[in-house]
């Protein structure tokens, strides 16, 4: 008899069998604190104790929700709209250079994602104010005799945004900027083509998917947003997210808040659902390899999005007023050029005026997201009596005065505590899936694999509603445990994204060279995969820390008054008193995630030398086997 061959559903069930013991504890605990709690709030919308469908029909009825819900699109849309057109030079800057500027740049704009949003907030509250730096400098230069209202408007609700989101339209566009094949540009000089129309003709159509990836992502993230509405926005300024912290803490609706939570997840997941469709996951993630290829799968393929381009434009009003207005622009610019030629020496026309813009942007963008920082720290070393900048007299009273205050003390004890345990827990858990997740060929791989990153894309408020009903539930509200089994759901999808990124340049090949060898598998693990997968687990517990460590939705809905972290304590100085403490609290936060990220960047770089010294050994143990 031939030798039986398994049939390929009883292999994919073996192999299911064997990873079932690595992201199972994941699933299990994703199920009962993430998915558990979501569907509580479902459950809660509809059955007010009975069956109902009042709370629904309110969203209809009242035209103050219509009206919140139509500020958040608005304010979305707008906002999403400026990051892309700024965002976009900056990427394409980042694309194409190779100094130190542009490095510098990254890190500029990277930097402010790691800060606490608190700070960030704090921060252009203090630039924007009413006696802030904007309107001092203003009004010192002459310019005006009353101070601008910057701030508690629609002006202040933009600014903070674009500034906490901006980053999140570059990186997408810089990642698909990545996966544009440069011999297409190259090709495109050869022909002839000035500089201008390569770009125009070749470039720039290979990264709109980039363009509509980060706006999509930005439209979506911003209709969860809260803190900055909260505290920079008016009245006329109200957000879903705002009307939910409502309803639960001054109205104690929590039918109706679980309604509007609802709501607002379908709407992201509707989102969610398009971006996947026609981005991928790998887009959001900055994998510019796989995004070009899931880009190529799902762009051209399927024909995706720019079908739908298509049959907008079939429409023949459409197109006969779309080409209307492109020639209208066109004379106009070349009116504006024949009076540049008039009126302008020839020397002027030979300057690079494109590049130069470019950098004019780019330097705009870096101060704008640096400004901040470079305002918080010299005002926390400030000793007097009423804020301004630069500061009068130089100290280190706030310092003082926070190291010697039980009631902010306390809170960062309770902040350490809880990050310190989420760490721990969250990198256990996604640490083993991520194995299963590089290693395992089963089925259901790729949905496991956004399961896991789904509290990413869930706004936070709506898993901060969730886990409140849930431990209120439980009578956990204002316990360290419900901070940390909360802070942990939040965690999780950074720790699967480092972790399989550090598993999938490990070279599996070292581990059946160590086993060839007569080493069992515990040593191995221990011996080999673990010095090679080190940094990359501690990078993992770094960001588990900073996004415990910095998280408050959550916190100012489950510590109470009994389990008060630091951002919950900022949160109540900023609203209540503007305390200045919490220039210096800003400061000291500030301080800490750089000395993180820099900590993040020395690992990453050991991990890559370990990586090419792994990859040299066994190109040598090959030449050898051969000869």
């Amino acid at each position: 008899m031939g030798n039986i061959i398994p049939a390929k559903g009883s292999m994919l069930r073996g192999e299911w069998g064997k990873h079932i013991f690595l992201f199972g504890p994941l699933v299990a605990y994703l199920c009962v604190f993430f998915v558990f709690p979501l569907a509580g709030v479902l459950i809660q919308s509809v059955f007010d104790p009975e069956l109902t469908s009042e709370h629904y029909v309110a969203l209809v009825k009242y035209p103050v929700y219509a009206r919140v819900i139509w500020n958040t699109l608005e304010i979305s849309f707008g906002v999403a709209l400026v990051c892309v057109v700024f965002g976009y030079p900056v990427a394409y800057y980042l694309n194409f250079s190779k100094s130190n500027w542009g490095k510098i740049l990254f890190v500029g704009i990277l930097l402010p994602i790691w800060i606490s949003v608190l700070v960030r907030t704090y921060a252009w509250m203090v630039i924007l104010g009413r006696f802030g730096v904007v309107n001092d400098l203003l009004q010192s230069l002459g310019w005006i005799e009353e101070p601008f209202r910057l701030i508690y408007n629609r002006i202040g609700v933009n600014v903070g945004l674009i500034y906490n989101l901006l980053p999140f339209a570059i990186l997408p566009m810089l990642s698909v900027m990545h996966g544009i094949d440069r011999t297409l540009l190259r090709a495109a000089d050869s022909l002839g083509a000035t500089p201008w129309k390569t770009f125009r003709y070749v470039f720039f159509p290979l990264s709109l998917p980039g363009v509509g990836a980060g706006f999509l992502l930005i439209f979506m993230i911003c209709l969860g947003v809260f803190v900055t509405p909260v505290l920079m926005g008016g009245p006329k300024d109200t957000m879903i997210a705002m009307s939910i912290q409502t309803q639960l803490d001054v109205i104690n609706n929590w039918g109706f808040a679980s309604a509007l939570s609802v709501a607002l997840l379908i709407i992201v997941l509707i989102l969610f659902s398009l971006y996947m469709h026609f981005f991928g996951v790998e887009t959001l993630l900055g994998d510019s390899k796989t995004s070009r290829r899931c880009l190529g799968d799902k762009m051209t393929t399927k024909r995706g999005l720019l079908l739908w381009v298509r049959k907008v434009l079939r429409n023949k009003k459409l197109a006969f007023t779309t080409e209307d207005i492109v020639w209208r622009f066109q004379n106009c610019m070349d009116k504006i050029q024949a009076v540049i030629i008039l009126f302008f020496p020839k020397i002027l026309l030979r300057i690079r005026w494109g590049r130069i813009g470019l950098v004019v942007v780019c330097m705009l963008v870096f101060i704008f997201m640096i400004m901040p920082i470079l305002i918080v720290i010299p005002l926390s070393f400030s000793n007097d009596l009423y804020m301004c900048f630069p500061p009068q007299k130089w100290g280190q009273e706030l310092f003082a005065r926070y190291f010697s205050a039980e009631a902010w003390m306390r809170p960062t004890w309770n902040s350490f505590l809880v990050a310190i345990q989420v760490m721990v827990l969250s990198t256990l858990l996604g640490t083993l899936a991520s194995l299963s997740l590089v290693r395992g060929k089963y089925r259901g791989k790729q949905f496991l694999y956004v399961f896991f990153l789904s509290p990413m894309i869930i706004p936070i408020i709506i898993s901060a509603v969730s886990h409140y009903f849930f431990f209120a539930k439980l009578r956990m509200i204002g316990t360290i445990s419900a901070l940390v089994l909360s802070h942990t759901v939040l965690a999780i999808p950074f720790v699967i994204i480092v972790m399989t990124s550090t598993l999938q340049g490990f070279d599996a090949r070292l581990e059946k060279a160590s086993m060839s060898l007569g080493a069992g598998g515990f040593r191995t693990f221990f011996h080999v995969t673990l010095p090679m997968i080190r940094p990359g687990i501690l990078t993992a517990l770094l960001f588990s820390f900073i996004t415990s460590f910095d998280e408050f939705i959550t916190s100012l809905f489950l510590c109470g008054v009994n389990a008060v972290t630091l951002p919950k304590q900022m949160w109540d100085g900023i609203r209540d008193e503007f305390n200045p403490i919490i220039s210096a609290v800003a400061a000291m936060l500030i301080f800490l995630t750089i000395i993180l990220i820099l900590s993040v960047t020395a690992l990453r770089r050991r991990q890559a030398r370990l990586y090419v010294q792994s990859r040299e050994a066994i190109s040598v143990s090959d030449r050898m086997s051969s000869s």
